[in-house]
C-alpha cells in the first residue's frame, strides 16, 4: 500500500540506525569528504603518478545517464609489492548506507537530502515526461514492516517531502505479492494505490527495491525510475554483466593508467564447470549467482568439503561467476590477500569490507556515505579443510532472524566513529582510492547500461540475452515485457 509523508515543520532528523548511538564522523572521513575534484585527483596521483590527469577529471565528472546512485563494496588488499589497494567486490544499485552515517543535528546535510535534493530531482527535471509534471512523487521499496529494516526508506520520502514542500508516497511492493497488489502499470505510467484503494499516477519513483525488482518494474517506463531498472541488469544486480563492463572499461582506458580492480573472474560458468574453475584457482574461490544480493547467493571455497556442499546445492540460475579468493598472506588464490583490522588486544585479525556509496552530481561524482562490515570470526593464517570459511571471510551484515525476516548484524559493523574506524587502519589515501574505484566500477556499468538501452528507451532483450546466456533470468524479466522482440529472444 502506498502511505503518505507530509513535509515537516522543522523536527530534528536523525534516522540513523539505533546501534550509532552518539556517533561522531572521525576527522579522516571528515577530511576526505571535503576534497574537492581537483583535490581528490591531487591526491590520487600521489599515489599513482601514471594516471593521466585529464582522464580522472574525465571519468570523475562524467555524467552517468542510467546509473546515478552507487554503492561500492571493496576489500583493503594487500598487492605483491606490499602495496596497500582497494579492491572492487561489487557494486550495488540500491546501497544501504545512510542510517550507518552521522550528520547534523538538522539533518537537512544527511545522506538523504543530498541524494534526493541534488541527483533525484535533477534526473527527474531532466527525464520526466511533460503530461506527468502535475503527478505526485514516490518512493518503492520492499523492506520488512520493522523499525530498523524501513529506516533507510522512511528517510528517503522525508527528505524528499521536505526539499520539494508537497506530499510523497510510500509504497510497499514485496517480490511474493500478487500483481497490482500496491503498483500497476498503464501504458508506462506507474499507479501506486493508498490505504483508501484509490490509484494515484506518479511522475517520479526513488526505487529502494531490492530484490528481483524486473519482476515488478518495466524495463520501459513514462514515470521516471531512479534508478532505471537496466542498470540492474547491467551490473548493478548482476554481476556477471559487472564483470564484463569492468573489463571493457579497463580496455577503453588503456594507457591513462587508470584500472578497476577486481580479482581474476571466470565468467558464465556453468554448475558442472564449477569443479574445473575452483581447480584452476588452487582450490580456493569465491563462486557467485549473478542476481543475489543481501550476501545471498555467495560461496567461499577453500576446501572439498565446502566444494562437495555447493554442488548438492539448487543454485536457480544457468550460469555463474568464479573469482579468485583474496584470503590469508599464506593462503589467498588472488593478487591481493587481506590487510585485515588493526590486531585487537588478543592479537586477533579480521576481514573487512568498505561500503562507499556515490552520486552524480551536476558538478561531478561525490561520496555519500561510508561504513564498514568485518568478520565474525579472526582470519586464520593456516587452513586445516574443515573450516566454514563464510565465517571468517564474509562481511555482510544482512542475516535471517528465527522467523525468516531480514536483520542487521551490528555487532560486526565499523561505522565512521572515531574507535570503529581506527581499527580499519584506513587513510585519506585510501578513502580517495576507494572513491575513485567505486566511480569507474559506476561509471563502467552505467556504459554498459546505455549499450542495453536504445535512444528510445527501449531495453534491447537481444543484445542481452546474448551476454545473460541464462534462460532463467529472461524469463523472470520477461512477464512485464510485451515487444515482439522481447518474446522472439524467450521463446
Amino acid at each position: 500500500m502506498a502511505y503518505v509523508i507530509h513535509p515537516r515543520e522543522a523536527r530534528p532528523y536523525s534516522f540513523l540506525h539505533p546501534a550509532m548511538g552518539e556517533a561522531k564522523t572521525h576527522p579522516t572521513v571528515t577530511a576526505f569528504l571535503h576534497l574537492d575534484t581537483e583535490q581528490i585527483i591531487h591526491r590520487y596521483r600521489k599515489e599513482h603518478k601514471e594516471v593521466q590527469p585529464e582522464a580522472l577529471w574525465k571519468i570523475l565528472t562524467y555524467r552517468p545517464k542510467h546509473f546515478r546512485w552507487a554503492g561500492g563494496d571493496l576489500f583493503a588488499g594487500v598487492a605483491a609489492t606490499g602495496q596497500r589497494e582497494m579492491v572492487v567486490v561489487e557494486v550495488n544499485s540500491v546501497p544501504t548506507g545512510p542510517k550507518y552515517m552521522p550528520h547534523g543535528g538538522t539533518g537537512m546535510d544527511s545522506s538523504y537530502h543530498k541524494l534526493m535534493g541534488e541527483t533525484f530531482l535533477d534526473t527527474v527535471s531532466s527525464k520526466c515526461d511533460p503530461s506527468l509534471r502535475n503527478m505526485p512523487l514516490a518512493v518503492l521499496h520492499d523492506k520488512q514492516n520493522t523499525h530498523r529494516q524501513q529506516i533507510e526508506p522512511i528517510a528517503y520520502a522525508t527528505a524528499l517531502a521536505d526539499i520539494t514542500k508537497e506530499p510523497v508516497y510510500l509504497v510497499e511492493t514485496f517480490v511474493d505479492q500478487p500483481k497490482e497488489h500496491s503498483i500497476r502499470w498503464t501504458d508506462g505510467i506507474m499507479e501506486v494505490r493508498d490505504v483508501e484503494d484509490r490509484w494515484h499516477a506518479v511522475r517520479a519513483a526513488l526505487r529502494y527495491v531490492t530484490q528481483k525488482p524486473w519482476t515488478r518494474i518495466p524495463l520501459t517506463t513514462k514515470t521516471v525510475v531512479f534508478n532505471h531498472i537496466a542498470s540492474d541488469l547491467s551490473g548493478g544486480r548482476n554481476k556477471l554483466l559487472a564483470a564484463m563492463a569492468y573489463d571493457d572499461f579497463n580496455k577503453q582506458q588503456g594507457g591513462t593508467g587508470l584500472h578497476i580492480r577486481t580479482p581474476r573472474t571466470f565468467l558464465r560458468v556453468t554448475k558442472a564447470q564449477i569443479p574445473t574453475a575452483v581447480q584452476a584457482l588452487g582450490g580456493k574461490a569465491v563462486i557467485k549467482v549473478p542476481y543475489s544480493n543481501c550476501g545471498q547467493g555467495v560461496y567461499t571455497v577453500t576446501s572439498q568439503k565446502e566444494l562437495d556442499k555447493l554442488m548438492a546445492l539448487d543454485l536457480n540460475y544457468e550460469k555463474f561467476i568464479v573469482q579468485a579468493l583474496v584470503g590469508h598472506k599464506n593462503w589467498s588464490s588472488s593478487q591481493w590477500h587481506h590487510a585485515c583490522t588493526l590486531p585487537d588486544e588478543e592479537g586477533r585479525e579480521y576481514v573487512f569490507d568498505t561500503r562507499l556509496m556515490v552520486h552524480s552530481t551536476p558538478d561531478g561524482f561525490r561520496p555519500l556515505c561510508i561504513f564498514s562490515r568485518r568478520a565474525h570470526l579472526p582470519l586464520p593464517d593456516t587452513l586445516d579443510g574443515t573450516e566454514d570459511s563464510w565465517e571468517y571471510l564474509g562481511t555482510n551484515l544482512s542475516i535471517k532472524d528465527t522467523i525468516g525476516a531480514w536483520q542487521s548484524d551490528t555487532e560486526r559493523l565499523l561505522s565512521v566513529d572515531n574507535e570503529p574506524f581506527e581499527a580499519l587502519g584506513l587513510s585519506v589515501e585510501n578513502l580517495v582510492d576507494g572513491f575513485v574505484q567505486t566511480v569507474m566500477a559506476t561509471t563502467a556499468i552505467d556504459k554498459m547500461c546505455c549499450r542495453l538501452v536504445r535512444p528510445d528507451n527501449s531495453f534491447d532483450f537481444e543484445e542481452f540475452a546474448v551476454l545473460a546466456d541464462d534462460r532463467k533470468i529472461l524469463e523472470e524479466i520477461y512477464d512485464l515485457s510485451d515487444t515482439s522482440d522481447e518474446t522472439s529472444v524467450v521463446n
